[in-house]
């Protein structure tokens, strides 16, 4: 099995390591014939704490190679096989650490480097977070403590262009076709909330709807808007956030929203009255005229209610007739109901 051969050539590194350093302390000594020498040892290891270790890991890329293990477990994002091309997951393998490309990170000063967490597991283990490249490209860089510290597992949470497509959406440019479906892929992470870095999974999300609703797409507009008021993410500003309500307007469900955020605002706990209900309106009858059932649903229900101020019962049950007579099931629930209440039927008059 794959993890039992890691969990082997793991064994034999760390045996090779400490044997290693075991050497490297004894070596001057016999070279200079004095048993009791108090020459300085080589630099295999640093330090034993991690703070100063870093550094010194950090600081070249020859340190980076000598201290990374024989066999890494290197941890990548794939795309799912069988499933929709924005769904990934994380794989994981043993890889050689020769293999690499070094430096594998910039230099570090523990403390003092912005974009760069430090993660005590237990005392022999550390993550390194790397967030200096955007929440799209973090790295985790995990160490243990052995003979000496070294880096023993890469965690790459990027997703490679190599598994997207340029030319998903014509409408998009090369790289905001990228951008969008990295949003899509790495957002479906983040809404797993399964993995440590949730927060910045649903942050790049975020980011990359909007690098891709700056070609004025509607469902990326939507996707970014949406997200900024779903309180997962951070909340854009206002004029923002209503221009990207209005590109989306372009279709049926962006309408819709715009209507929603005209009543509610930039809020995420206004529970009051429909702020602006005639812009609202506009918005739900735009919906209807592009045939979406689920507004003429709306429009009924405002109507029956008087939500946006107009209060019709005749115009809902023509509205949810029209909805009806697409065989939207919810529509005809509603016409039962209306035509049971009361003496006299009512007789329905126009939706829009």
């Amino acid at each position: 099995m794959p993890a039992h051969v890691f969990a082997v050539n793991s064994c034999i590194a760390r045996m090779s390591r400490e044997r290693s350093a075991y050497l490297d302390k004894i070596v001057p000594a016999l070279a200079s014939d004095k048993s009791t020498s108090t020459a300085p040892t080589s630099d295999a290891c640093p330090s034993e704490e991690f703070a100063p270790f870093l550094t010194a890991f950090s600081a070249n890329s020859e340190s980076q190679r000598r201290l990374t293990a024989m066999t890494v477990k290197s941890l990548v994002l794939k795309p799912v096989a069988g499933k929709e091309r924005s769904t990934f997951e994380p794989s994981t393998s043993g890889v050689s650490g020769a293999t690499f490309t070094y430096p594998l990170m910039a230099a570090i000063t523990p403390g003092k480097t912005p974009g760069v967490e430090i993660e005590e597991v237990d005392d022999s283990h550390v993550n390194v977070v790397d967030k200096r490249a955007g929440n799209s490209n973090v790295k985790i860089f995990n160490f243990s403590r052995q003979a000496c510290w070294v880096l023993e597992g890469i965690e790459d949470w990027s997703i490679s262009e190599k598994d997207l497509v340029a030319t998903d959406n014509p409408g998009m440019s090369r790289a905001e076709n990228f951008c969008y479906q990295r949003a899509e892929a790495l957002g479906g992470l983040g809404f797993l909330e399964q993995y440590p870095l949730t927060v910045e999974l649903i942050e790049a999300s975020l980011e990359n709807y909007l690098c891709a609703a700056e070609s004025g797409d509607a469902q990326a507009s939507l996707s970014a808007a949406s997200l900024s008021l779903s309180q997962m993410a951070s909340q854009l500003e206002t004029p923002r956030v209503e221009a990207l309500f209005k590109a989306a307007s372009k279709i049926p469900s962006g309408a819709l929203a715009y209507a929603t955020f005209f009543c509610l605002g930039n809020s995420t706990d206004y529970g009051g009255p429909c702020l602006h209900p005639k812009q609202a309106e506009e918005q739900v009858i735009r919906a209807v005229k592009m045939d979406s059932t689920e507004a003429m649903n709306y429009l009924a229900s405002t109507f029956e209610g008087g939500k946006l101020g107009t209060k019709d019962v005749s115009r809902a049950l023509a509205c949810y007739q029209m909805a009806a007579d697409k065989g939207d099931p919810r529509a005809m629930e509603h016409l039962k109901r209306l035509s049971s209440q009361g003496k006299e039927p009512i007789k329905a008059s126009h939706c829009i």
